[in-house]
């Protein structure tokens, strides 16, 4: 079966995030006083064929582990698992 795996990575708590300052900074510039903090990162959909919908979460987990997401720095989560037809 082919399935769609949504995974979000995004910065450790404490790690540097230029990226989220910026964003912040431009947020404020532009009037969204509101806005207290900004956290950037990155968002991937894999699809693959997998045998089962646990097949298809942990092999994204493992996937994400080695590749999509630096584990001394990042976390990662499997925000989606979609069965396609």
């Amino acid at each position: 079966m082919k399935y769609r795996i949504s995974v979000r990575v995004m910065p450790k708590a404490g790690i540097s995030d230029p990226e989220g300052k910026a964003i912040h900074d431009a947020a404020l510039q532009l009037g969204y006083g509101e806005v207290v903090q900004v956290h950037a990162g990155r968002s991937f959909e894999v699809e693959g064929e997998y045998d089962s919908r646990d097949a298809a979460e942990n092999g994204a987990q493992k996937l994400a582990e080695r590749l999509l997401a630096n584990p001394v720095i990042q976390t990662y989560e499997i925000v989606a698992v979609e069965e396609l037809r």
